[in-house]
């Protein structure tokens, strides 16, 4: 394999350049810190995000149409449903906490 900075050549399996130490082969050398954090931010969004949306819509509907002999107004059950929207979402990053081993 040749270097593409120093043109040198190396043996196929080398994760580095000989030469000046370049990387050769991105994926023996793993992510770096940067795509890492960038990709547990994404997660973090997307987890959160999930779950509010499924606490939101899963309190609202039960509220407005299965539980319906508390007689609550919209208002009430809008307010629950919002709560329970915050409350899955820091479900969802405690589920990604765990998933991750952070």
């Amino acid at each position: 394999m040749q270097c593409p900075t120093c043109s040198q050549f190396n043996a196929a399996t080398d994760v580095r350049c000989l030469n000046c130490r370049t990387t050769l082969i991105y994926e023996a050398e793993g992510h770096s810190k940067q795509f890492k954090k960038a990709a547990h931010t994404l997660d973090a969004r997307m987890y959160s995000g999930i779950g509010a949306l499924l606490g939101f819509f899963l309190v609202a509907g039960l509220l407005k149409f299965v539980f319906t002999a508390h007689w609550l107004s919209d208002r009430e059950i809008y307010l629950a449903a919002a709560l329970s929207g915050f409350v899955g979402s820091v479900i969802g990053l405690v589920f990604l906490r765990f998933k991750s081993n952070y």
